[in-house]
């Protein structure tokens, strides 16, 4: 079941563009590959939420944990997971089973047709009690606010925030009127390093063109991480970060096509000369990649919020 939050009835956008799902789907397998990286920020995630449940909340199984959400007094000893722009699931799914820890989620997205979907999905069984909310960033702060313990976590939205959305998020989670067990995992903001080899004469003019779309309208774009996380250290936050790229080869060929294909369409968006520039660049790489000749880096990165101590 989807809900809709009080504040989403203007139907303002979480970003400035629709995500399709089948994009969404399609990235699944190399975010969750590139995730791994990110594996001691997660264990050391797991350690503070250990420590900052009550002793009674531990769970040593997977029963265990399933009937630590269900059972009345759930706020108390399980951890709400809050996953913004939750899209289709995927991020539930993937850190869901990695997070050893009685837990509870609610999914909130701008979009109630990408939620449907993340309610379809066969792998969001066994990860205990979700709630479904259609909202928008502001609605955050009013769901962070108290003393349960809390999770922020949202996965390739950061570049998608305006500078006031990013104040929001991070007043959310260690600002001073969010709860004092406020943590975050925000993962896989590009950074805007892309390695195409073997590299090619056009291969600037396309990221120069795709970077300052990237930033339209003062987005963050691929200076998010490092923005998002100088604003949670200025609010006390102790913030770690990790390299979570995407290494690609002709085994994810259908991925590579489509990303070349969205690169060069949002390169002519923001500079439509290009458009033959782009349309040469394209059918260039995708020779290459019929003959397993391509391989593409695309970085992220990974950060992990706690509360000061």
């Amino acid at each position: 079941m989807v809900t809709r939050s009080a504040g989403s009835q203007n139907g303002d956008r979480m970003v400035t563009r629709p995500v399709p799902a089948d994009w969404l789907g399609q990235r699944r397998r190399a975010d969750h590959q590139a995730r791994e990286k990110a594996t001691p920020l997660i264990e050391t995630l797991t350690t503070r939420l250990q420590e900052l449940l009550p002793a009674e909340a531990q769970a040593s199984d997977a029963a265990e944990t399933e009937r630590a959400v269900t059972d009345e007094g759930a706020a108390a000893t399980s951890v709400h997971v809050i996953d913004v722009g939750a899209g289709t699931g995927s991020n539930q799914a993937w850190l869901a089973p990695r997070l050893d820890v009685a837990q509870r989620w609610t999914l909130l997205d701008h979009d109630a047709d990408l939620l449907e979907v993340a309610a379809e999905d066969p792998s969001a069984a066994g990860t205990g009690q979700t709630t479904r909310v259609v909202g928008t960033i502001e609605d955050l702060p009013g769901l962070t606010r108290g003393e349960e313990v809390q999770l922020v976590t949202c996965s390739a939205l950061l570049d998608l925030l305006s500078p006031h959305e990013a104040e929001v998020l991070a007043d959310s989670i260690a600002g001073p009127a969010a709860g004092a067990n406020v943590t975050a995992l925000l993962s896989l903001t590009v950074t805007g390093q892309v390695t195409i080899t073997p590299s090619h004469p056009d291969d600037a003019l396309i990221t120069e063109a795709f970077d300052a779309h990237q930033r339209r309208d003062g987005l963050l774009g691929p200076d998010a991480a490092h923005a998002v996380a100088k604003l949670l250290r200025d609010r006390g936050a102790e913030v770690s970060i990790a390299a979570t790229d995407w290494e690609l080869d002709s085994a994810e060929a259908a991925l590579i096509q489509r990303y070349l294909r969205d690169r060069a369409d949002v390169a002519v968006e923001h500079d439509p000369s290009l458009a033959g520039v782009a349309e040469d660049w394209v059918s260039a790489r995708e020779a290459q990649l019929a003959q397993d000749e391509l391989r593409v880096s695309v970085g992220h990165l990974d950060l992990l919020s706690l509360p000061g101590t």
